[in-house]
């Protein structure tokens, strides 16, 4: 069992920025019958999501996020020792986008910045990853990105994909704090077995990009994709994520003692609510300690978590300590859920860009 204890460091503060644009899943021109719709809003809970226009990336969208958060916790560009950005969707396929933000942003040419290629887990492997380094003390202040653009990679005219997935880029601030800090846990999982569950098949190194690649193809009635966006086969997707996270937070609960009832927050990824709900009633926490965002951004992979906290509990957050859990589940597979403490912790009001 892989399991991780970081201490000394805290989230000091959190901002999101998300795009101005948004898309009604009730008047989505890719449904000929608008029942079509209040079925998928019906078993997803999925309302509306942002999404971006033509010429923005998911990195414009995090200097936007980043800005707000150094300037909202007064913290200058300079004084940032680690940048990690939790992407898929990147710039360009050479340089990481880390590289091309420490400049847009200011950032020291001494920062350690780096790209994290994860999906829907991200934030919770960018959280440990990020916290494990700032553990002893060598870096005092970081940022951790978790953003995405997925109406980019994934087929406009997937009736299946279209309606569920929104964009996002968040920022969480790391500081190392020993004097305030509490214990972060963590407990990881993967089956790389079920990779194409939700996958891109062209694009890589494996599969280069053809011609054929760029054509639409109709994959079922109404429903077109091309080689290289984004593919997620429901049913495996919804076996996963119905039998995974639910184990992996009971494996957190267990390895480190934890009494779900001093728990204030349950934080899931926002995939649907269905799967959300099922998840949440396995570990038998109260519908009144487990937000959603999902009805107004959709599933914005990396940054649901993240999303989560900025925009249904900042007013918790901002308080006294909050017992959180967070479990983090989707592309890979990959899984991980930790156990964390969030209190005084400055978090920005939502941009829109």
């Amino acid at each position: 069992m892989s399991q991780l204890t970081i201490n000394n460091v805290r989230i000091a503060g959190m901002s999101a920025c998300v795009p101005s644009t948004v898309e009604d899943n009730l008047t989505l021109p890719i449904y000929k019958d608008q029942n079509d719709a209040l079925k998928v809003i019906a078993s997803t809970g999925i309302e509306r999501h942002h999404k971006v226009d033509p010429g923005t990336t998911a990195s414009d969208l995090t200097v936007k996020a980043v800005e707000a958060l150094l300037s909202d916790m007064g913290w200058q560009p300079e004084e940032v020792d680690c940048l990690a950005y939790v992407c898929t969707s990147r710039d360009f396929i050479a340089p990481q986008t880390a590289c091309v933000l420490q400049d847009r942003l200011k950032l020291r040419n001494d920062c350690c910045v780096f790209d994290l290629p994860f999906g829907c887990s991200g934030w919770v492997y960018g959280m440990s990853i990020v916290g494990s380094l700032m553990s002893h003390g060598t870096f005092k202040r970081a940022i951790l990105v978790a953003a995405e653009t997925n109406t980019l990679n994934r087929s406009q005219l997937d009736t299946a994909v279209r309606p569920l997935f929104g964009d996002a880029a968040t920022a969480t601030a790391l500081a190392f704090d020993p004097e305030h800090a509490r214990p972060m846990n963590f407990v990881y999982g993967v089956d790389g077995s079920g990779y194409q569950a939700v996958w891109a098949p062209f694009g890589g190194v494996r599969n280069p990009v053809t011609t054929e690649a760029l054509q639409q193809q109709e994959v079922s009635p109404g429903s077109y994709r091309r080689g290289v966006d984004m593919i997620v086969n429901g049913m495996d997707v919804f076996g996963f994520a119905i039998k995974r996270p639910p184990q992996s937070l009971k494996e957190l609960i267990a390895t480190f003692n934890i009494d779900v009832e001093t728990v204030d927050l349950l934080l899931l990824h926002q995939a649907n609510k269905f799967i959300d709900e099922k998840i949440r009633k396995a570990i038998k926490m109260p519908p009144e300690k487990t937000p959603y965002c999902l009805e107004e951004y959709g599933n914005v992979t990396s940054a649901s978590i993240p999303l989560t906290m900025v925009t249904r509990c900042r007013e918790k957050l901002s308080g006294d300590d909050k017992h959180c859990i967070a479990c983090g589940f989707g592309v890979g597979l990959a899984w991980a859920s930790m156990e964390f403490y969030a209190g005084n912790v400055k978090v920005s009001e939502v941009i829109t860009y």
